[in-house]
């Protein structure tokens, strides 16, 4: 039993000699080799969470007008963050439900400096038609953004 433990150990020990490199140069190489892996594979997981992470938090937080407000506000936002912002204001909010505040956000979008054709034509196909009650102080904004 002695000996097959034994010559076990030696065939390990061979392959072990054979596998790694004899020269320092080839060292260096396999060194680099097996860094770079190891370092691919932590930037991969580390990835992976973050992912993870993103998604969790945005399923969880739900949406205020005060966020898209953020949007509207942000003089990097681009014309299709705008046009999300509007989108999702239609979809989730009224001006009734707090009339300031839509119509701030309204101002902020038609007159940021990245407004575009787009905003307008959805505002006044999707936005003015739900909220028939405040049409007229709507299309004042409107006219009043076109014309700057």
């Amino acid at each position: 039993m002695r000996e097959k433990i034994l010559s076990f150990f030696s065939f390990v020990s061979d392959i072990v000699w054979n596998v790694f490199p004899s020269t320092p140069l080839a060292f260096l190489a396999y060194l680099g080799i097996i860094t770079f892996l190891c370092l691919l594979i932590i930037f991969y997981l580390a990835r992976k969470n973050k992912n993870k992470k993103k998604t969790a938090t945005n399923k969880n937080k739900e949406l205020t007008l005060e966020d898209l407000l953020k949007i509207a506000n942000n003089p990097k936002s681009t014309t299709s963050d705008l046009l999300t912002a509007l989108k999702l204001f239609n979809e989730n909010f009224v001006v009734a439900q707090n009339k300031e505040k839509s119509f701030e956000f309204f101002e902020k979008i038609l007159f940021h400096k990245n407004r575009h054709k787009k905003l307008f034509d959805y505002y006044h196909g999707s936005i003015l038609p739900k909220n028939i009650t405040f049409k007229d102080e709507l299309d004042k904004l409107e006219k009043k953004a076109l014309n700057k």
